[in-house]
């Protein structure tokens, strides 16, 4: 799966205009504010309809502009595709989505062309709130099984329909909500068990080949409520769940939300006995987080038997040189890799670019190495 070509128009500091990408590994290079972290973060809105920057798109269309458009020309296989979206930032936030001209769901165009992102910022993935981590293992869900998606969203809806219930102070309709949600978080709970499970093997294995010497052994787990573990299948956890719910009740109405649940667990990231929020430093953290990402790389990779694109922004002040290496032996040849740095100089001694990219006030100013820019 590549990318052939991106058409911005709105988005952020780049020029408006189309830019036209090489197999391989494209790195982009510039000064600060040049735009080079804009133009990756703008591929990876393209395939995934969010940046690996902000969570409001309105920070990422230009200043004094209601919208942003962003069109790409990818090839799966021998086969073109067309990917085209339009997004008003409103608010409310209102998105056009196009493939091959077709307008499609956001479900559906989600699962065309996903883009693996890494940023300097990845350390949060490992040691920031739940929330974080509960959102990458769902990602990792939706693109092995595209059912997710509507699972989550009867989820949110479900849970709330229970708030407002324990707000209204609606005693009628308890078992009625309590039931939907019992149902629905089952679901859930077991597809993120299932994904975890997987994920947890590659991590382990990738996190071996990226760690140094000195970094200790990291286990990764599904963590939820004591009532909530242990064997059985769904419906068994639908009767745990009702019955929990239940006995909750009151307390729940007293804080006029539901306290516990899928939407309050975690991935759990482990070492010697405590989290590793506790014991690794900046650098072992962003060792785990890209070891995470490429584990759900794998993953998704193993499921559609592709090689599918990856994205690590300003590489450099994210891996010291040895760890570079080894993260670019993972990433081998076959992927379209998209790299972002100050310091070309520093980053070619380690990786061999296929194409370097020059950028300059949002525009590409310059390609070495056969790159092409219209």
């Amino acid at each position: 799966m590549k990318l052939v070509s991106l058409r911005c128009s709105s988005f952020r500091n780049l020029a408006s205009g189309s830019i036209h990408w090489l197999e391989g590994t494209n790195l982009i290079v510039g000064g600060n504010g040049e735009g080079k972290t804009s133009l990756l973060e703008a591929i990876a809105v393209l395939g995934n309809l969010r940046s690996f920057r902000t969570r409001s798109m309105r920070r990422v269309v230009r200043h004094g502009a209601g919208s942003f458009c962003l069109e790409g020309e990818i090839r799966i296989a021998h086969r073109r595709t067309l990917l085209r979206q339009l997004v008003e930032v409103g608010p409310p936030l209102r998105r056009e989505l196009a493939v091959n001209g077709t307008d499609v769901s956001a479900a559906q165009y989600l699962q065309v062309f996903p883009i693996f992102a890494m940023s300097p910022a990845d350390g949060e993935l490992a040691v920031g709130e739940p929330p974080l981590r509960r959102a990458f293992l769902d990602r990792l869900a939706f693109l092995l099984d595209a059912e997710v998606y509507e699972h989550l969203r009867r989820f949110r809806r479900a849970l709330s329909q229970r708030n407002a219930a324990l707000r209204n102070g609606a005693d009628d309709q308890d078992e009625v909500w309590e039931d939907a949600l019992a149902r629905v978080s089952a679901k859930v709970v077991a597809f993120r068990r299932r994904t975890a499970q997987r994920l947890a093997g590659s991590f382990e294995t990738l996190y071996e080949r990226l760690r140094g010497v000195t970094f200790p052994p990291i286990s990764l787990s599904y963590r939820c409520e004591p009532w909530c573990e242990g064997e059985g299948d769904e419906e068994e956890l639908v009767r745990r769940l009702s019955r929990r719910l239940a006995a909750t009740r009151s307390r729940d109405r007293g804080l006029g939300f539901t306290a516990e649940g899928p939407h309050r667990h975690d991935l759990a990231l482990r070492t010697e006995g405590c989290s590793v929020r506790h014991l690794l430093s900046s650098g072992q953290l962003k060792v785990v987080a890209s070891a995470l990402r490429m584990a759900a790389l794998q993953e998704v990779e193993k499921e559609r038997g592709a090689r599918l694109p990856v994205i690590i922004d300003d590489v450099d002040s994210q891996l010291d040189p040895e760890t570079m290496g080894r993260l670019a032996a993972l990433i081998g040849v076959e992927r379209q890799v998209f790299l972002s740095t100050a310091h070309g100089e520093l980053v070619t001694r380690t990786l061999s670019p296929t194409v370097e990219l020059w950028m300059r006030q949002g525009s590409c100013i310059h390609a070495v190495s056969g790159g092409e820019i219209a």
